[in-house]
C-alpha cells in the first residue's frame, strides 16, 4: 500500500510532466482533480536553474 507521502510525489511529478508537455495549469487542475493553488505552488517550490555565462 502506498503511503501518503509517496501519493504526493507521483502527482506532484504527474504535474511536472503535464506542465512540461505545454499543458496550462488549469488543464492540469481538472486533468489530476486538483486545485489551481497546489498545483502553482508544486511548480514555484522548485528552484529554476540560472544559465552562467563562463
Amino acid at each position: 500500500m502506498r503511503t501518503e507521502e509517496e501519493a504526493k510525489y507521483d502527482l506532484d511529478e504527474r504535474i511536472f510532466e503535464l506542465y512540461d508537455s505545454g499543458m496550462s495549469i488549469q488543464t492540469i487542475t481538472e486533468e489530476l482533480d486538483t486545485t489551481e493553488e497546489y498545483v502553482s505552488a508544486v511548480l514555484t517550490s522548485v528552484p529554476t536553474e540560472t544559465s552562467q555565462a563562463s
